[in-house]
């Protein structure tokens, strides 16, 4: 089957009143990274477990190389590497059992499995830890792990949903870094409600509310949008209550015997010292559109 692209469009599934995904609809090609940024609950989650054939939509389709999922049935979930939120793992299974069995659910050969095996334990920083029971991993640990299992067939369309929760610093520039270099000569869609995950790295950013998108742009576009929004400006202990009562902060710091704010909100501030504006960064993107717009429909 042709992996070259997946388009949706109105795509629709809920949970009693909820509208968990409510008439989504984009197209992401081969070679692209696309991310799904909000808050939890958004229906990132919801999304992902649709687009892996987990879950059954109610209404609109998903075509891959212009034909439903639905019709392409096992051949397409073949071509998929999915990487759930939870931690779903056998914890009696040593990591090379849990993934030797992973590869034989995927239809893979003995032969097959051991190469991929041999060549993603390094890339994932595993090799230490192969022989061990996956209960005594670290959260982390296990996460890499779940990242393996996905990438163990190769896939043409790789679905991460939050693949660098639990990680440390160290190892989620890595992981983002491989995730990167993977999307080269694949799709790949990213579920997450970490900026610093996607904000280098995807083609397009697509800011989900309630079930539905709200824009789509690349994360310099989503910037620019908000240009304006965002100021810093210092204050004095004694103010910094007060600013934290007015304003979304997204960050602040001492400098000279006095703090540092910065603000992203819908007016320019008034009535303090040195404000100025600032260049937005896809941090300022999130809370103006999650924090600051949802302040102002209250």
């Amino acid at each position: 089957m042709e992996t070259d692209m997946i388009k949706i469009t109105h795509l629709k599934k809920s949970f009693g009143d909820v509208k968990a995904v409510n008439d989504l609809s984009f197209q992401v090609k081969k070679g692209e990274l696309f991310a799904f940024l909000g808050v939890n609950g958004a229906g990132k989650s919801t999304l992902m477990n649709i687009l892996t054939d987990n879950l059954l939509r109610d209404s609109g389709r998903i075509l891959c190389g212009g034909k439903d999922i639905l019709k392409w049935g096992a051949a397409y979930r073949k071509s998929l590497g999915y990487m759930p939120q939870q931690q779903q793992l056998y914890e009696t299974f040593t990591v090379t059992e849990f993934l030797a069995y992973m590869g034989t659910l995927k239809g893979m050969k003995k032969k097959e499995i051991r190469a991929r095996m041999e060549l993603l334990f390094p890339l994932l920083n595993l090799d230490k830890v192969k022989r061990k029971k996956i209960k005594e991993l670290s959260g982390g640990m296990k996460q890499r792990v779940l990242l393996l299992q996905a990438l163990l067939n190769d896939p043409k369309i790789l679905i991460l949903d939050e693949p660098t929760a639990g990680l440390d610093p160290k190892e989620r520039i890595r992981i983002r870094n491989l995730i990167s270099d993977l999307s080269q000569d694949r799709i790949v869609l990213i579920a997450t409600h970490v900026v610093s995950d996607i904000e280098f790295i995807s083609k397009e950013i697509l800011l989900m509310k309630n079930g539905r998108l709200i824009d789509k742009a690349s994360p310099e576009q989503l910037q620019a949008k908000i240009q304006g929004k965002v100021f810093e400006m210092s204050v004095g202990q004694q103010e910094l209550e007060e600013v934290k009562e007015k304003f979304e902060i997204s960050n602040l710091f001492r400098k000279d015997g006095q703090i540092i704010v910065r603000v992203v909100t819908q007016k320019r501030p008034e009535g303090y010292n040195e404000i100025r504006e600032a260049a937005p960064t896809l941090e300022d993107v999130y809370l103006y559109e999650f924090e600051v717009k949802g302040a102002m429909h209250k």
